[in-house]
């Protein structure tokens, strides 16, 4: 009988011991798969960050390319990464030119009334309207407002400040246009507080190109898509509006009227 108990024992105390044997088992596992897991996820998060700056720089790249070549599709030299660039006019065949851009005191947006060649030289489609308003988003303060027009191989200049708060009518102030005169450009220079502008045309007319938009894709990784492939985009665009030329700049600070040929 005590032999038997002894037995019993001995028994429960094996089966005790199995027990803690399952227990450690299963915690070290348990640790081991999550960091496992984890070492899998950190070199996952290495390797996007490695493919976005690669991305990144190809976009940039790609954007380069297109101004140096007009080619609109770039492949780094050691063919890891691609973009692909697409260029957009602005605001071209619209009644409204609108950059979205706040105009602090002292600084001056432009609206171009005239196409541009490829060069980015003036050309001779001009804005046909008699008219356009300029309008500010909310604002109410003063600003000065320059018309430059073309009058056979001479340039003019007609400049007003305008108080928004009294003559604007729905937050637009109208800029006659001459049909006579050749339109190339408005500016306009809030005085006082800054604020957001936009150029708005009659209907029936349409403005020029104002610059073009080029938006750069770049891609890395697994840059054909194969199946499980890591694939990282990254997009940048460059708003590359035209340029004003030295001597209508100078109108712009100037006090009096400009310009001759």
């Amino acid at each position: 009988m005590i032999k038997n108990f002894k037995f019993q024992i001995k028994n429960y105390n094996n089966g005790q011991v199995a027990i803690i044997v399952l227990l450690v088992s299963a915690v070290m596992l348990t640790m081991g798969l999550s960091m496992s897991k984890r070492t899998t996820v950190e070199t996952k998060i290495d390797i996007n960050d490695e493919l976005l700056k690669k991305a990144f720089n190809a976009a940039e790249s790609g954007v380069d390319f297109y101004l140096g070549t007009g080619g609109i599709g770039y492949s780094s030299p050691d063919k890891v990464s691609t973009a692909d660039i697409n260029v957009t006019q602005i605001s071209v065949g619209t009644t409204r030119i609108d950059f979205g851009e706040y105009v602090p005191k002292g600084d001056t947006e432009f609206f171009w009334l005239v196409d541009h060649d490829t060069d980015g030289n003036i050309g001779t489609d001009y804005y046909t309207g008699a008219s356009v308003d300029i309008c500010g988003v909310g604002f109410t303060g003063s600003a000065t407002i320059d018309y430059f027009y073309k009058n056979g191989v001479n340039f003019g200049l007609k400049r007003r400040l305008a108080n928004f708060n009294t003559e604007a009518v729905g937050g637009c102030v109208t800029v006659a246009t001459s049909q006579i005169n050749s339109p190339l450009l408005l500016t306009v220079t809030p005085v006082v507080d800054g604020g957001k502008f936009y150029a708005l045309g009659l209907p029936g007319t349409s403005f020029s190109s104002q610059g073009t938009d080029i938006a750069s894709i770049g891609k890395a990784g697994g840059v054909e898509a194969a199946a499980g492939a890591t694939r990282v985009e990254k997009r940048i665009v460059i708003r590359k509006r035209y340029s004003v030329p030295s001597f209508l700049l100078t109108g712009v600070v100037a006090e009096g009227s400009v310009l001759s040929d």
